[in-house]
């Protein structure tokens, strides 16, 4: 599966179509890659659609950093170093 495809059409998809009713801030290049708080790397997303990208980053790139944000969204805090 093409995750990348994916997460870069999630993005593209918020960005021309906002979503009406709570949203979340989603940083698109994830700080822990080098992302900042510029508003070209921001976008509003649903929580569901929040929650995907999230996990669409996990698969991308891996990495204990994006694994934890990730399974804290699942609702759990432990998460091992074995995504490194």
């Amino acid at each position: 599966m093409d995750y990348q495809k994916h997460y870069d059409q999630l993005i593209y998809k918020a960005r021309m179509t906002p979503y009406n009713g709570y949203t979340e801030i989603h940083h698109i290049i994830p700080r822990c890659l080098g992302g900042d708080n510029s508003p070209s790397n921001l976008v509003k997303l649903s929580a569901k659609q929040h929650f995907v990208a999230h996990h669409l980053l996990f698969k991308i790139y891996g990495g204990s950093r994006l694994a934890n944000a990730w399974y804290s969204m699942c609702g759990s805090s432990a998460v091992s170093n074995a995504y490194d």
